[in-house]
């Protein structure tokens, strides 16, 4: 899988940029706030729907403009397609798939697949849950549909038990209720048992990694910590006896205690957890080996790589482990940001100079 080409109007800083890729790996260099990360940004948008920057559309659009648009093509293994956002001021955002309107963001999630890799990945190790799960659900939206209508309806029910706790008094809770959680533990069932699916498999991969990073010194497990236990097919009976369990205390915090949304990983080196006890250069380490991991994984699933996204990471990294990223990023298309373009120069790459939202080639 890779893009062909790449079209931007509007977008963020970019006035207008029609960008054709053949070769595998290129190198944006330049200056800092020049356009850099919009490029990668415009990229994963195209796979996931969402920017990794902002929840907000109009930030993407450029200044005194009405609205932006992506569009790119891709060549995969069933020939080409085309994926085409819009993005307007007080709008939804309106998607085309090789040309004809599509009325559910779900159904483009995932054409064109990527893994983004950034410094501020280094918060999925050392950051609060919802960066974890956050991580979780971005890679299973991508790689399976099912799952990101699963998890829509999961937090449409939650919001609307949610709703009602703020509603209700103790006297009046066990009937009202009981049909919501019903719905809920319903709902929760294929969220959890995917990402048990997904953590049990990522994680012999990000040991893998992780052992040649570390020089053979460490090894590094991620663990899946589900806020309710349960093999599947029993997830749903366990959800729904924790949810009544739980019942008064969810009236009284006027939130629901148990569920997909409280979910966790941990990542471990032995018996330490890197959340609390890791050093800044484990937790380094360990970012690196899920980003490569999550990029394995996606190529057994897939039979072929997806698109790879490297902002800024190479400057995070000592040499060892930035040589050892390099030589990963064979056999795959690859875009990478730099302030430093020498690091580069024993690439195949092509290098491309950005300035003020203008590309031009180095």
């Amino acid at each position: 899988m890779y893009i062909s080409k790449l079209q931007l109007r509007d977008f963020r800083n970019y006035e207008y940029l029609e960008l054709p890729l053949e070769n595998e790996i290129y190198i944006f260099t330049g200056e800092n706030a020049q356009g850099k990360t919009n490029l990668l940004e415009a990229a994963a948008l195209l796979s996931t729907g969402k920017s990794h920057r902002t929840s907000r559309d109009r930030d993407m659009i450029r200044i005194n403009q009405p609205f932006a648009r992506v569009k790119a093509s891709s060549m995969q293994t069933d020939g080409e397609h085309t994926v085409d956002v819009v993005l307007s001021r007080g709008e939804k955002k309106r998607v085309l798939l090789n040309g004809l309107p599509i009325s559910r963001i779900g159904d483009m999630i995932g054409q064109i697949k990527s893994v983004m890799f950034s410094p501020e990945d280094l918060d999925i190790i050392k950051a609060g849950p919802s960066q974890r799960r956050r991580f979780m659900d971005l890679d299973r939206c991508q790689m399976r549909k099912s799952y990101f209508y699963a998890l829509n309806t999961y937090n449409h029910v939650l919001e609307q038990r949610n709703h009602l706790l703020k509603l209700i008094t103790a006297q009046e809770s066990a009937d009202t209720m009981f049909v919501w959680d019903e719905k809920l533990s319903e709902a929760a069932e294929p969220v959890m048992a995917e990402r048990k699916r997904f953590i049990e498999r990522l994680s012999p991969l990000c040991e893998h990694f992780h052992y040649e990073l570390s020089g053979g010194r460490e090894t590094l497990r991620a663990v899946y910590e589900p806020s309710v236990e349960g093999e599947h097919g029993k997830l749903r009976e366990k959800l729904l006896n924790a949810l009544k369990q739980n019942l008064e205390r969810d009236i009284r915090n006027k939130a629901t205690g148990v569920g997909p949304h409280k979910d966790d990983i941990a990542f471990k080196i032995g018996d330490k957890d890197l959340r609390w006890f890791g050093s800044q250069g484990q937790q380094r380490t360990a970012a690196l080996a899920l980003k490569l991991a999550q990029l394995e994984l996606m190529k057994e699933e897939l039979g072929e790589y997806p698109v790879l996204l490297l902002d800024d990471v190479l400057s995070e990294l000592d040499e060892g482990r930035k040589q050892y990223l390099l030589t990963r990023m064979k056999e795959k298309q690859t875009f990478v940001t730099s302030c430093d373009d020498t690091a580069f120069l024993k690439t195949d790459g092509e290098v491309y100079r950005m300035d003020g939202g203008v590309l031009s080639k180095a």
